[in-house]
């Protein structure tokens, strides 16, 4: 018998607690999961946690998304990102667009798809 493959660390950036435990509920047998509910927060997980790929909201409470993003790009260039965002409006995704992420899903969004970019990463 092989060891058990290490499970893909996954840092969800979200300030709705519902959406967070619902993360939970779902991605926790797949994934070693972590969560941040703001900007401040990722920050602290991305040094601890360190993760391999992170799942982005662009409202955060204490900063944007993209602000944040434009941050994690500087210190960890090749990290996947996927942006989630309940803007309807393109525009702050063109923002985003240059920043090297790994795709983005317009809420609602079906959880099924986002593990499937998930697990197309790397």
């Amino acid at each position: 018998m092989g060891r058990p493959a290490l499970r893909r660390k996954v840092l969800f950036v979200e300030d709705e607690s519902a959406l967070r435990r619902t993360y939970k509920r779902f991605f926790a047998g797949r994934y070693d999961v972590a969560f941040a509910a703001s900007g401040s927060e990722a920050r602290s997980q991305m040094d601890q946690f360190s993760p391999e790929v992170l799942v982005l909201d662009l409202r955060l409470p204490d900063t944007d998304g993209i602000t944040l993003l434009q941050e994690i790009r500087q210190s960890r260039p090749a990290l996947p990102v996927i942006v989630t965002t309940s803007y309807v409006s393109m525009e702050p995704l063109i923002n985003v667009l240059d920043l090297g992420h790994s795709g983005y899903l317009v809420k609602p969004f079906d959880l099924e798809d986002l593990a499937a970019r998930i697990d197309a990463l790397g």
